[in-house]
């Protein structure tokens, strides 16, 4: 894969409390989360994978992490994430969890954390939700290739994930997908152009560092990852799968 440049870092926002509380406001309006979480179940039994490990990659407060325990004999689950605020609140959400949860204070633009990951691989199932865009392009690369070698042969790596449309106006109807599910839940009186005059000043505006879906398919497959596809795509929200043979 080519260099694609170096980008000034904007994602340390997601640090902050104040940030992390708007979004568990907000997350409520994103559309589809059941059915890609159901997909996800589809797809995994219908390769006989019952995922006993799991490995949750920016895992916010534990949602993807909590979905695949839910659905799977999940006994063993590793949570990364480089935001104290989520992870507080990941924590929170595991804390009468039968499952065995670690969380890990651990920044994906960076590798330090891979030695405390590794003690506990090989893994069934790595999964991301919604983080792993926010680094620059070679380091997605960089990453899904370490995500690799943490996978027992036959273990997947499912991604869901923010993606690059492919023109203004199919960023503008995403936007108006999510402005209008923002809005569908809010519990004050907001106006719809209350929310999208917020939407387009939040926090994390200018965080996103987006990539195709057919693009990261290709690093997938370039990375050794077998059965890759986009197993469900709306607008800019993807859910990409590759497995390690």
């Amino acid at each position: 894969m080519s260099e694609m440049g170096t980008l000034q870092r904007k994602d340390t926002v997601w640090q902050r409390e104040d940030t992390v509380a708007s979004y568990g406001l907000s997350r409520q309006g994103i559309p589809f989360v059941d059915v890609q979480f159901d997909l996800i179940a589809r797809l995994l039994h219908a390769y006989g994978s019952t995922p006993t490990s799991i490995l949750d990659l920016g895992c916010g407060d534990g949602i993807a992490a909590q979905a695949m325990i839910d659905r799977f004999p999940v006994q063993r689950a590793v949570l990364v994430d480089f935001s104290p605020p989520m992870l507080s609140l990941a924590e929170k959400r595991f804390h009468a969890c039968s499952t065995d949860v670690l969380t890990i204070d651990g920044d994906l633009l960076a590798s330090d954390w891979l030695p405390t990951v590794t003690t506990s691989a090989p893994y069934d199932l790595v999964i991301s939700r919604y983080a792993i865009h926010h680094l620059p392009h070679p380091r997605k690369f960089s990453l899904y290739a370490e995500v690799f070698e943490l996978l027992r042969p036959g273990g997947w790596f499912i991604n869901l994930e923010h993606v690059q449309s492919v023109n203004d106006r199919y960023q503008k109807a995403f936007e108006d997908l999510l402005i209008d599910g923002i809005h569908r839940v809010a519990i004050d009186q907001r106006t719809r152009d209350d929310v999208e005059r917020a939407f387009h000043q939040r926090q994390d505006a200018e965080t996103n560092i987006l990539a195709p879906a057919e693009m990261q398919c290709g690093w997938l497959r370039e990375i050794g990852f077998v059965d890759v596809d986009c197993l469900f795509k709306a607008l800019e929200l993807a859910v990409i799968a590759g497995r390690r043979p």
